[in-house]
């Protein structure tokens, strides 16, 4: 008799690709919209920048559920900090603007 304590065997994960190669996109800029169900993560590149404004091309956008994004950051924080042991420790250069909090999260907590 199985006990609770007792894992389930994890299942073989079998990736498959388009027939034409997987879409690839290079990022420099990130931006986020999100509703109550889930987050949606918008990749785009600066391709211009002057004295008044930065023109970002969006060209990739993921949707994903609120707890897929916690498991991605989850993976995306353990990949850094396997880096950075292995490299040194990265550091946000003092130029890069702070990361902004949208309205709708302020507004749930006041």
């Amino acid at each position: 008799m199985e006990t609770e304590a007792t894992p389930k065997p994890q299942k073989r994960i079998e990736y498959r690709h388009p027939a034409n190669g997987m879409i690839r996109a290079y990022s420099n800029n990130v931006a986020m919209a999100t509703t109550s169900f889930d987050i949606r993560i918008l990749f785009g590149e600066v391709a211009e920048t002057d004295a008044e404004k930065v023109i970002v091309d969006q060209n990739v956008q993921v949707t994903m559920t609120w707890l897929e994004a916690k498991i991605l950051a989850d993976f995306l924080r353990a990949n850094i900090e396997a880096h950075e042991n292995l490299n040194g420790l990265l550091t946000v250069p003092k130029s890069v603007d702070k990361i902004v909090v949208p309205d709708t999260f302020q507004m749930l907590s006041k």
